[in-house]
């Protein structure tokens, strides 16, 4: 079992002397495994601080010029160290709050209102989802990108250096966006469901719309997903979309979705199997669930609520995506969408006349 990895950040002998005391009783009681590294003064800290850190706890003031703390975050952030900081200080006016927008924090702790356990146990809860190590290129990532680098992309370096060799920058984001479809193709295989928040981007890393954005329209407070393929909704030179239309499907609510359902559904095992079925996208081929997270209440989309707006309406009436779907997701949604219209079909129409026209 892997340790929980902590830099200190300290001077204070009795604060330490207390850290120590505290770790090695939450060691003991709750059976964890931490390892804590201590500087006692800039230097130190500057020296030993790197991406191995599964967090760590800043003094801000370590002498009577008092900035010492924050020049240790800036050094985080400088070198790309994507480290959980707990500011443990008797200052909050100290930290920087430029630095605060770009660093991991925790939150500020004042000394003597806070017990070393409440920000222990925060560390280790973070610690425990596996944030840190995928961060800091440790464990199973590590070990990924090792796969991944030897079998797919050094055997054919030779492509990518032609490539670089007239196109650098361009070449180093497909590369990048070529390694990243090898690891989604890893961790599929291993054939476990997906938590809630893996169907969805948030917040959306662009505030511009594409395909799978979840958008809100100002006056009805209805949620819509954008179906228009993504090639479309690609910006030109002058503004403009490449579509004249934006495609729009409705989210209905879960409730209306469910009750309609379950309607004389009585017993509880029946109601079960029908909520799976619903989960599933078994119900009926024009729902699609959307599941709960983040600041998303969830619904599900009805392909039969459609709407087309060009790109003044949709100004006018959205807001900017309040959360994104994810690639993988949005394949899926689109695949069912377009089968559910596929399969529509037509009544016959009486084509005598056009016959005859073209044969007579």
């Amino acid at each position: 079992m892997s340790k929980l990895r902590l830099l200190i950040v300290e001077d204070n002998q009795r604060d330490l002397r207390s850290f120590r005391n505290s770790v090695n009783r939450y060691i003991h009681e709750k059976k964890r495994r931490i390892e804590s590294v201590e500087c006692q003064n800039l230097d130190e800290a500057l020296k030993m601080l790197d991406n191995s850190f599964d967090g760590a706890i800043i003094d801000l003031k370590l002498t009577h010029q008092g900035d010492e703390g924050n020049q240790v975050i800036a050094k985080m952030i400088e070198s790309f160290y994507r480290i959980p900081v707990a500011i443990f200080t008797g200052n909050r006016g100290s930290l920087d709050e430029n630095l605060n927008e770009e660093i991991m924090l925790i939150d500020v702790f004042i000394k003597g209102a806070t017990g070393y356990d409440e920000i222990l146990d925060k560390l280790w809860d973070i610690y425990n989802t596996g944030l840190t190590r995928i961060m800091g290129g440790r464990e199973l990532i590590e070990q990924t990108l090792n796969e991944v680098s030897r079998k797919n992309l050094f055997p054919q370096i030779e492509t990518w250096i032609s490539y670089g060799a007239e196109d650098p920058e361009r070449t180093e984001k497909a590369l990048l966006r070529y390694t990243l479809n090898h690891l989604f193709q890893l961790l599929e295989e291993d054939g476990e469901r997906c938590f809630p928040e893996e169907f969805y981007l948030y917040p959306p890393m662009s505030k511009e719309i594409t395909t799978g954005s979840i958008v809100k329209e100002e006056t009805s407070d209805k949620s819509f997903v954008t179906l228009s393929p993504a090639c479309d909704l690609v910006i030109r030179r002058n503004g403009e979309f490449k579509t004249d239309r934006i495609l729009l499907v409705e989210i209905e609510s879960e409730d209306n979705v469910v009750n309609a359902a379950l309607d004389g559904i009585t017993r509880t095992r029946s109601k079960k199997n029908k909520l799976r079925d619903i989960s599933n996208n078994n119900h009926t081929d024009y729902y699609h669930w959307l599941p709960e997270a983040y600041s998303f209440d969830g619904g599900f989309l009805n392909f039969r609520k459609l709407r087309t707006l060009d790109k003044t309406e949709f100004n006018e009436k959205f807001e900017k995506p309040l959360i994104q779907i994810s690639p993988f997701f949005v394949k899926d949604i689109v695949s069912r969408f377009s089968s559910f219209y596929a399969r529509q079909g037509q009544p016959d129409i009486d084509s005598e006349d056009f016959i005859n026209r073209y044969t007579t």
